[in-house]
C-alpha cells in the first residue's frame, strides 16, 4: 500500500504553562495549511486572542546524497 504523505504546515495551540504531566496540556492542532505563508497568517490571526501558536512542518525532509 502506498502511503504518500502530503507536505503541509500544521498550526498547533500551545498550552499556557501548567502541569506538564496533564494530558489536556498537550499541544492541539488548530489548522493544516498548504504553505508556510498560510500558516503564518493563521498564527498572526490568533496572536492576542488565544494561547501561543507554533507551526510544524509535516512531510518528508529533503536533502541527502
Amino acid at each position: 500500500m502506498d502511503t504518500l504523505q502530503e507536505d503541509s504546515f500544521v498550526v498547533y495551540l500551545r498550552p499556557e504553562r501548567g502541569n506538564p504531566e496533564e494530558p489536556q496540556d498537550a499541544e492541539r492542532p488548530l489548522a493544516t495549511c498548504a504553505s508556510y505563508a498560510e500558516a503564518r497568517q493563521v498564527q498572526r490571526e490568533m496572536h492576542g486572542i488565544a494561547q501561543e501558536c507554533v507551526i510544524r512542518y509535516q512531510g518528508t525532509a529533503g536533502g541527502g546524497d
